[in-house]
């Protein structure tokens, strides 16, 4: 009875050690985690009196957790930003070939699946040491479930994709594709039910949610759903004020007075704010007419502060090369609803009809932002930029035209998919300005997100 008694306490013991170690990880303690490491399993294996038994079991565990440490560490701290390829080296599927023998193994996500693996199949013996086998059992096999949700699936084939094609990111293909991805992880976090892996449970979570909100306006944004792009562009918001001020209450308990700085969170968590405030610069481009219509530019400007001012961009650059005209424009054609004016997204079958009805191919473009002499997009104007599009779109054109009946130059950027930028000048302009070409093309690597 006191030997039973005896290895159920240290199950006990050995599980609140492992969530210890979790919480640091969670908090991006990585030393503190590796020091909690040596302390919790010298300490349990003392206690089960450095038995063969303890040893085996706890011995496999070890090194594992280890591992993940070393992981957790890359991969939270590659800046996407400014070195994706080394990220998407790291993270990239490894082979499973192994190159020096029994006695080197990469430390791989593999490679941690395969020793999760090994120790979560491993057979429940009978007698006292039930207790302390069933949890480690249980720890390594759910351990096994969070490094393939979190770094096999969120990590490689979503956040790793999006960043390495930023033009893929912002179709809408894509974010669905990866949103119907996130739905199968959610499902794999419900089945972490153990309280030592709560830690990791919540990062990743938070993390899904992240990622979820951001798509899903990236997806609103490319479908003109006003509502829907500010309603997720909140939430991110939300969820990320909830992050850091529950991140901060947990190091408090667990670290005493040492707080972490908002500018001290890991690369990847910097990345995750970047990526919204660049969402944030695209909405306030795409609906300023309506933003405008209920504030002043520079209330405005001062509730945007720290995000850039594409609008303004545009105009000061039509302004510097003299443009006749710059606009934003919408291809209705392709939405799933039907365009009901600008800041609006509601179905309606009849709008449905009278577009798909519409005999001119321009009146599938919209004008939803537009600098020049006149207030409106001329029908001149916008009936070449159309048929440039079609060019370019269909049929892999050049992305410029010189009218010489009208002496007017057109350059076209497509950057979204249903909006495109068009600037007309009232001259003739080489289709290799320097000026034109460097502006649009810094245009579209922030509008495509390929900046964050």
């Amino acid at each position: 009875i006191k030997a039973v008694v005896s290895t159920q306490s240290t199950g006990v013991r050995t599980e609140k050690s492992l969530k210890n170690i979790f919480q640091r990880i969670a908090l991006f303690r990585y030393d503190d985690a590796k020091a909690a490491v040596n302390q919790a399993f010298d300490s349990t294996s003392k206690q089960s009196g450095n038995s063969a038994f303890g040893s085996s079991v706890l011995g496999q565990l070890r090194p594992v957790v280890v591992n993940l440490i070393d992981k957790e560490r890359e991969y939270v701290q590659s800046d996407l930003r400014k070195n994706k390829s080394q990220f998407i080296k790291n993270i990239a599927s490894i082979s499973h070939n192994i190159t020096a023998g029994r006695n080197y193994v990469p430390n791989t996500v593999d490679r941690l699946k395969s020793d999760l693996r090994a120790i979560g199949s491993r057979d429940v013996s009978t007698g006292s040491q039930n207790d302390l086998t069933a949890l480690v059992r249980t720890v390594a096999a759910e351990l096994d479930i969070y490094v393939n949700a979190r770094f096999t699936m969120l990590h490689d084939q979503i956040i790793a994709e999006f960043s390495k094609d930023a033009e893929a990111a912002v179709k809408t293909s894509f974010c669905r594709d990866s949103i119907r991805s996130l739905l199968t992880v959610r499902g794999m976090t419900e089945c972490i039910r153990s309280d030592a892996l709560s830690p990791l449970k919540s990062m990743l979570e938070y993390e899904m949610q992240v990622v979820e909100q951001l798509f899903s306006c990236s997806l609103a944004l490319a479908q003109w759903d006003f509502v829907g792009s500010l309603l997720h562009l909140h939430n991110y918001h939300q969820t990320y004020k909830e992050f850091i001020e529950g991140y901060k209450g947990r190091e408090r308990s667990l670290m005493g007075k040492k707080i972490i700085k908002d500018d001290e969170f890991p690369e990847l968590y910097k990345w995750f704010y970047k990526l919204y405030e660049l969402l944030l610069s695209k909405y306030t481009l795409y609906f300023s007419k309506t933003l405008l219509q209920d504030s002043s530019r520079k209330a405005l400007r001062s509730s945007t502060t720290n995000i850039v001012d594409h609008r303004t961009k545009l105009i000061e650059f039509c302004k510097k090369t003299k443009a006749g005209t710059i606009s934003l424009i919408l291809n209705v054609a392709h939405l799933e609803r039907p365009f009901m004016g600008h800041g609006c997204k509601l179905f309606s079958e009849q709008a449905h009809r009278e577009i798909a009805t519409r005999q001119s191919y321009t009146d599938k473009f919209e004008g939803v932002f537009h600098y020049g002499k006149d207030e409106m997009l001329d029908e001149d104007i916008k009936n070449e930029i159309a048929h440039l599009y079609w060019d370019v779109y269909h049929k892999n054109g050049k992305p410029n035209l010189y009218d010489s009946k009208r002496n007017r130059s057109y350059y076209l950027l497509l950057f979204d998919e249903n909006i495109f930028l068009a600037v007309s000048y009232n001259t003739k302009k080489s289709e290799k300005d320097s000026e034109v070409v460097k502006f649009l093309d810094d245009f579209k690597n922030s509008m495509s997100l390929s900046k964050v």
